[in-house]
């Protein structure tokens, strides 16, 4: 089975056309980001409606098996996630009630601060607080997979020591590929690792080095991540933008907490590398994974297999 470990698209019949074209089973999709509790009811309801006005080709799944089948039938199955931990406010009684809509994987902060943590883009961590530790022990009762992409190193760090069950980096690489922010600390893999987690390595050009880094590069530091931290906690989460207008990074990145005080301060997507343009070609990575020694059964591991067993230990 081939899973995306992240995608933060437009969703239309199109876009669903175009992930299935590069041989993606089940994707990992944002259903939030900035939202409060009532957005994000919403946003779950957007999906909904547009699962069941298109079920000849895409359904939400919750679990594994579900996701067995809808792969068996050749539908794409969508596993709905948020990027952030506003929705939940400041009650972990929340993280079962959306757990019973079809959320299945939250991310502890995006790209500010908030009630549970700190985001890798602040100056200071301050570590997990004190409802972040209880929202952890939250998500891991209701069988919610923790996400540290975009937490702060010591946040992270906390999550993965605190929480009963395997923890993922759902879209990033190592910082020693490429110094971003956003980017991993090979410490910190190291303990997601010990702890039976996965870092779905990324393919956005700006923590990746931009779009001049080459397949084989980015394929090499896949390779070198496995040989540090061992394959069974590598796959990919490619962090694709299908859909968009340029101008909806703005939200996308800031919300409402820092919004542009000029037309030209407005962010716009990267360019993407011409070997990696979207999810239509994330059936081309089995080629560039095995010119660098992987064999075909470890590519398998990384362009799906590790996901699923992760998601078996952590779904309830």
């Amino acid at each position: 089975m081939r899973i995306d470990g992240l995608e933060i698209n437009n969703w239309s019949r199109q876009t669903v056309e175009q992930i299935k074209s590069g041989g993606i089973d089940v994707v990992h999709a944002t259903c939030g980001v900035w939202e409060d509790p009532a957005g994000a009811l919403t946003r779950i309801g957007d999906w909904r409606h547009f699962a069941r006005e298109n079920a000849d080709m895409v359904r939400i799944v919750k679990s594994v098996e579900e996701m067995h089948s809808a792969k068996n039938e050749g539908i794409l199955g969508v596993l709905l996630g948020f990027q952030n931990s506003s929705m939940l406010g400041d009650d972990p009684e929340m993280a079962g009630i959306f757990a019973d809509l079809g959320i299945r994987v939250i991310q502890l902060t995006y790209n500010i601060s908030n009630h549970l943590g700190s985001s890798c883009w602040e100056p200071e961590d301050g570590g997990l607080t004190r409802l972040g530790h209880r929202m952890v022990s939250a998500f891991n009762q209701v069988g919610v997979l923790i996400d540290i992409s975009h937490v702060g190193n010591r946040t992270g760090l906390e999550a993965i020591e605190n929480s009963e069950s395997p923890v993922a980096v759902t879209h990033g690489n190592p910082f020693s590929f490429h110094d971003s922010p956003r980017n991993k600390p090979d410490y910190l893999l190291e303990e997601l690792a010990a702890r039976g987690g996965v870092i779905g390595c990324t393919l956005y050009p700006l923590f990746i080095g931009g779009e001049k880094v080459s397949r084989l590069n980015w394929c090499q530091m896949v390779a070198d991540t496995a040989e540090k931290i061992g394959v069974n906690h590598i796959a990919i989460g490619s962090d694709s933008v299908v859909g968009w207008q340029p101008t909806d990074l703005g939200w996308m990145r800031n919300g409402r907490w820092d919004r542009p005080k000029k037309a030209e301060d407005m962010p716009s997507f990267p360019t993407w590398q011409k070997w990696f343009k979207g999810p239509e070609d994330f059936s081309s990575l089995a080629e560039g994974l095995s010119e660098v020694g992987f064999s075909l059964e470890d590519t398998e591991k990384i362009l799906g297999s590790n996901w699923l067993q992760l998601f078996e230990k952590v779904f309830k």
